[in-house]
């Protein structure tokens, strides 16, 4: 798997140099992009995002914590919510809570450790809960409100 620095080496240019054209920095040169972007194409190099995340603290990845995915409702909403987490260039990463509040809390947790830019929430967990925990983060949120129901 290639890396920056075979990207740079390739190019002829500097790993920084690589790394302005790939966040499309206005500093690059014309000619560094086309010698960058040439090589990253001959040596198939895609950007780490994992250590993008790492250096800007937070992911192009949306979370969605639903209760049971297997649900017509739920599916429906993940479709909708991929389709703008597509369309923003975000990744859709989706928690199932099973309709259980200890499983949508390990959901959160696990979301909030991957470091999602934005969650969306449908739970049944207590929502002081739910927003305490999530409020820790940086990351942007939407959540339900329950409504009771009464005939």
């Amino acid at each position: 798997m290639a890396t920056i620095k075979d990207v740079a080496r390739l190019a002829g240019v500097s790993v920084a140099t690589v790394s302005r054209v790939i966040n499309n920095s206005p500093k690059a040169s014309e000619a560094s992009r086309l010698a960058v972007h040439s090589a990253m194409e001959s040596l198939s190099y895609h950007p780490n995002a994992n250590a993008r995340a790492l250096a800007q603290q937070t992911t192009e990845t949306v979370g969605l914590i639903v209760g049971d995915v297997s649900d017509p409702f739920f599916g429906a909403m993940v479709k909708a919510v991929e389709q703008v987490a597509y369309h923003t260039g975000n990744f859709l990463l989706i928690g199932n809570g099973y309709h259980n509040e200890q499983k949508e809390r390990q959901a959160i947790e696990q979301l909030i450790r991957h470091r999602c830019a934005a969650l969306v929430v449908h739970a049944k967990m207590n929502p002081g809960c739910r927003f305490s925990l999530i409020n820790e983060t940086n990351a942007r949120y939407g959540a339900d409100q329950p409504y009771p129901a009464w005939l």
